[in-house]
């Protein structure tokens, strides 16, 4: 091989080579700033996003809350927390409301930012130095519940005060709600599912499978160990499928016993009650054909309308609150400390749960005490105990007060009366499944004076207004 061709050889390399070395900084720019600028897009749509619920989130509370001003100060400071973009990039105005502004019930918020990110090897091919990110998110806010329970209440239930929009009680007013079945034309106990794919059904749609929690799933939501977050249509009906789940719903025993347990477990606590429609078919104004919707003789669905918000005082099952007499019996074995010198006991706070005792009232106070007896609990243990010397009795309060040291082996005994017309959750339907719930009313979002904006029944959320997602739509 000739000099001259090797030369002409070596300078063929030299062009490949640099042709090679034009097409690696090609894809190292390609893998290294275009990767950059997508993480960084990533990193900013995370921002987005949260700067968009903040802001949706202080629009609910009025416009103003404990940490901001104004909704774009809620904003442009969270937005900084969750990506990297300069206090000059989040400059000026960043938020559009659409189409409400703050302080209403309902509405959404848009943000848009856009921030830097440098190239670092681009420019060798001819490009800039940097080039800009741009995200937008939205988010909106509706009235909804972020503590409901799946449980209706509605006038079909109620005994003792009238549910909206048919009456509003007044705060601190009990309610009791009999969930019988009889007056459900079996509609499932009033469960109803917390499911995205139960809530908010087209009035004609199939609610087979869809509103399907079951007894476990309930439980959890009963019990919180499961959080749901649910909302309301502005205007239209808010159509929500019964729980199919619960077939065989027993108020004593049963497979779902679990649901009512669970229940009374919340005793003393808040929670949300979803109010039911005063259906079928009773119309307003908005929407003349809202109501209940039956299929085959029973509820199918559920029209929500609001919810209540009320404590949870008891929960009885009919046994409990029927009624009924007998009489209550302890033996006193040991140095309790009622049955010291000078101490007092109340018969009205000894109900069937009250360890030691037999054949007590399954509810508290009794109607009446019919008899009293403090005896020796054995025939031949010493003679016990005498009225006026051992201790006194006032019928008025039911209590005894012991004036003296009591012997260890006592008996107590007294007769109890409940009148079975006159319980805690009156008239005892006949359907021994039934199941008494005793509530205590704090308010309604169907109130005139509901103050918006409150956490517990403000849902806010990331939406898409093209794809009518947003709670205001």
């Amino acid at each position: 091989m000739s000099a001259t061709r090797l030369r002409e050889e070596r300078g063929a390399v030299a062009i490949v080579v640099a042709v090679c070395l034009i097409v690696l900084m090609a894809a190292v720019a390609l893998t290294v700033d275009v990767g950059g600028l997508y993480l960084r897009r990533r990193e900013l749509v995370n921002g987005s996003d949260a700067a968009a619920l903040s802001a949706a989130r202080t629009c609910a509370r009025g416009g103003v809350d404990d940490r901001f001003t104004t909704a774009e100060e809620a904003a442009d400071v969270v937005v900084r927390r969750n990506a990297t973009i300069t206090t000059d990039e989040v400059a000026g105005t960043n938020i559009t409301y659409l189409p409400a502004i703050c302080g209403q019930q309902w509405g959404r918020v848009s943000v848009r930012y856009t921030s830097q990110q440098s190239l670092h090897f681009s420019p060798v091919l001819g490009f800039g130095y940097s080039s800009p990110v741009t995200t937008e998110a939205t988010a909106s806010w509706g009235l909804g519940s972020n503590n409901p329970l799946p449980i209706v209440v509605s006038s079909l239930l109620g005994v003792s005060c009238p549910v909206p929009p048919s009456g509003f009680p007044t705060q601190g007013d009990r309610c009791v709600f009999w969930y019988d079945n009889d007056r459900l034309n079996g509609g499932n106990f009033a469960f109803l599912s917390l499911n995205p794919e139960g809530w908010n059904v087209p009035a004609d749609g199939n609610c087979a499978g869809a509103g399907s929690g079951g007894t476990s799933r309930l439980t959890d939501w009963i019990d919180g160990s499961l959080p749901a977050s649910v909302v309301l249509n502005w205007t239209d009906p808010t159509y929500v499928c019964t729980d199919t789940g619960i077939r065989g719903v027993g108020g004593d025993s049963g497979p779902n016993s679990q649901l009512w347990s669970a229940l009374e477990d919340l005793i003393g606590e808040t929670r949300d009650f979803p109010i039911n429609w005063e259906g079928p078919g009773q119309p307003i104004p908005t929407a003349p054909s809202q109501g209940t919707i039956y299929q085959n003789g029973n509820i199918d669905k559920y029209d929500i309308i609001g919810f209540a918000s009320m404590t949870i005082v008891d929960v009885m099952n009919v046994n409990e609150a029927a009624g009924g007499e007998g009489t209550c019996t302890t033996r006193n074995n040991s140095p309790h400390a009622w049955t010291q010198p000078n101490q007092t006991l109340q018969l009205d706070s000894i109900d069937a749960t009250t360890a030691g005792w037999q054949g007590c009232p399954q509810r508290t106070p009794a109607d009446a005490i019919t008899t009293l007896t403090v005896t020796q609990a054995r025939p031949n243990d010493p003679p016990c105990c005498v009225l006026g010397l051992d201790y006194t009795y006032d019928p008025v309060s039911r209590t005894i007060t012991w004036l003296g040291a009591v012997p260890r082996d006592t008996k107590i005994t007294f007769g109890w009366l409940l009148d079975p017309n006159n319980g805690p959750c009156g008239p005892v339907p006949p359907n021994n499944s039934a199941m008494c719930v005793i509530t205590e009313w704090q308010g309604s979002t169907l109130d005139d004076d509901f103050p918006p904006g409150t956490d517990n029944n403000t849902v806010v959320r990331l939406c898409d207004p093209e794809y009518g997602t947003c709670l205001d739509q």
